[in-house]
């Protein structure tokens, strides 16, 4: 299809060379209005056939970055008022958008203000949720880029609700340094995206609120929004890091058994290295090998450079049991974890005689396992 619409597009560029606008714009209006007629994505791998749809759409925009007469602007514009409401169009385009074009007609100067924003409106009265939140900002925008600024504050105010709105609030309130308006427009965004489940949402606000707090240096709100964004967030080290500089060495280990427990509660990403890392600053070395023995072979391997000078026989120990349950598996991935681990075994002291026997052992037990046999062969 996309071979059968590139001597369209061309055809209509060979128009604008040779200065026939009017035609050049009706070819890209065309294929612009039939293409997403005749589209299917499941036979459309490449895009080909998008890139013309967007190629079009490029090419009414390069007119209007032209000197197009005022007619011929009308002749676009009135065709894009019929269109743009088209669900056709939704998603058509690979890397533009039809909306695109209403930057050229939006201004007064250009006449079609009021025309430019009926069609917002439309747009945020016909779509879904995301969509509107999208078109209300652009709404926004639209008034403020033309001095309505009254009407501006309006939409603000009534669709205060999407986050992309509050955050345009925020960042006004923010320049005209009301911090104490904008904790409040942050503390109400905070209670509505926890009455909408939106996590992300209230962490993005508590950031905000951080960022205020650290601009007024008020400690106490700076430890308190920290804490609320260790126990909800998704940062729990760089929470961590910086509990760790905010509290005083008095009240450190307070501090740290409440960090202590709630990691242990609760199961965040990266929990248990954060722990480990932890016990290691602390030089918590019984509650890091306890760690470490329920947590796995892993975590043994990563921590061993702590635990083996100070529990050589206890992570021997663990390798030993670990090397023993991995033999039962019949699994060629196992045999292999079974020699690596062997051969590491024999590092330790006293190592190098169990492991030997162990593979005596595993010869016996396992001799109609050829492919164990051959990796117990690597061991030495």
């Amino acid at each position: 299809m996309s071979k059968k619409l590139e001597p369209l597009l061309e055809k209509a560029r060979y128009y604008l060379r040779h200065d026939n606008r009017e035609e050049a714009i009706r070819i890209a209006q065309t294929l612009i209005d039939t293409i997403p007629d005749y589209w299917d994505e499941n036979f459309d791998y490449e895009g080909d056939v998008q890139v013309i749809y967007d190629e079009a759409i490029d090419l009414l925009e390069e007119m209007l970055n032209d000197k197009l007469s005022s007619e011929q602007i009308e002749l676009i514009f009135s065709w894009y008022e019929k269109v743009i409401g088209d669900k056709k169009h939704q998603y058509m385009g690979l890397n533009t958008s039809l909306e695109v074009l209403e930057n050229y007609f939006a201004s007064d100067a250009a006449g079609g203000f009021d025309r430019v924003l009926r069609i917002v409106d439309q747009r945020i009265a016909n779509t879904k949720e995301y969509e509107k939140e999208r078109a209300v900002v652009e709404k926004i925008y639209l008034l403020e880029e033309n001095n309505r600024e009254a009407a501006a504050d309006q939409t603000i105010e009534q669709f205060l609700s999407f986050p992309d709105v509050r955050a345009i609030r925020l960042k006004r309130l923010l320049t005209a340094e009301r911090y104490e308006d904008a904790i409040r427009l942050l503390q109400e965004g905070i209670q509505i995206a926890r009455e909408k489940k939106t996590i992300g949402t209230v962490n993005a606000w508590q950031k905000e609120l951080l960022s205020i707090y650290t601009r007024l240096n008020n400690h106490a709100k700076i430890v308190e929004i920290t804490k609320e964004l260790f126990v909800e967030g998704r940062e729990q080290r760089a929470c961590y890091q910086s509990l760790r500089k905010l509290t005083p060495e008095a009240e450190w280990p307070e501090m740290l058994a409440w960090i202590l427990q709630l990691l242990s509660d609760k199961s965040f990403y990266d929990t248990g290295e954060l722990r480990a890392d932890i016990y290691v600053e602390h030089m918590r070395w019984d509650d890091l090998l306890q760690l470490c023995r329920n947590s796995g072979i892993g975590m043994i391997r990563k921590y061993e450079k702590h635990l083996r000078p100070r529990y050589p026989k206890e992570v021997f120990s663990i390798y030993l049991q670990y090397v023993q349950q991995q033999a039962t598996i019949t699994d060629k991935e196992a045999y292999k974890r079974v020699a690596e681990t062997l051969k590491w075994m024999k590092s330790f002291e006293g190592g190098t005689a169990v492991v030997r026997q162990l593979i005596n052992q595993f010869r016996q037990t396992y001799r109609r396992r050829p492919y164990m046999m051959k990796e117990l062969d690597r061991v030495f």
